[in-house]
């Protein structure tokens, strides 16, 4: 691949794709393109990777090469997938596979395009992996589980075996999820939780055992 382009622009994640590029020797051209309405975020990032910076006016027809997403908030990514999708007719096979060297993942772990996985997390065989997934730092995810489009796991979260996870939800930073739980969609189980028993769709929930708090739009 010669071309890597990065949609949407927040300086703390930027910071950790091209760490992960860095790791990877990548060698190609970087186009990171900024949505109109986004203003760029306040957090720097360096890297000695060229890269090129371009508002979405500023192109015209559809770039070559891989895109990723710039984000690990479901929201977030199907918004800039459903844009890019209705300018450009980008779609989920024309995204980049984003795994940092230091995580291991088994053979048998199927995973679907534009998945982001960061340093030394592990994911179990015999997993299913969504399109559009990102999986944080010092994560571990158990056997025989399944993981929604868009979800985001973050960073020291712990996902037993069996375990499923609907799409668009977030499991918060230091989550330990019991085995054979299922967690529904567009749900935020919050940082530190311990899920014992199953959760439904588009709810906040957190606590240890954690419990639902309300119920989101």
């Amino acid at each position: 691949m010669n071309q890597l382009n990065i949609l949407g622009y927040r300086g703390s994640y930027l910071a950790l794709i091209f760490e992960t590029l860095t790791t990877l020797k990548f060698s190609g051209k970087i186009n990171i393109i900024i949505n109109e309405e986004e203003k760029k975020a306040i957090a720097p990032f360096e890297t000695n990777i060229p890269y090129a910076e371009y508002f979405i006016t500023d192109i015209k027809k559809p770039l070559s090469g891989k895109y990723i997403f710039c984000s690990n908030k479901p929201s977030t990514k199907r918004f800039l997938l459903d844009l890019y999708k209705n300018l450009w007719g980008v779609n989920n096979i024309d995204f980049f596979k984003l795994i940092h060297p230091s995580s291991v993942i088994a053979s048998t772990v199927k995973s679907g395009e534009g998945i982001q996985v960061e340093p030394l997390s592990v994911i179990s065989p015999y997993t299913e992996i969504g399109f559009g997934v990102n999986i944080g730092r010092n994560c571990s995810i158990g056997h025989h589980n399944k993981l929604g489009d868009f979800c985001s796991v973050h960073l020291g979260s712990n996902i037993a075996g069996h375990v499923e996870i609907g799409e668009g939800t977030t499991i918060g930073p230091g989550t330990t999820i019991f085995s054979k739980t299922r967690i529904g969609a567009n749900t935020l189980i919050g940082g530190g939780s311990v899920v014992t028993k199953d959760i439904p769709s588009n709810v906040l929930a957190f606590g240890n055992p954690c419990q639902i708090v309300k119920k989101l739009d």
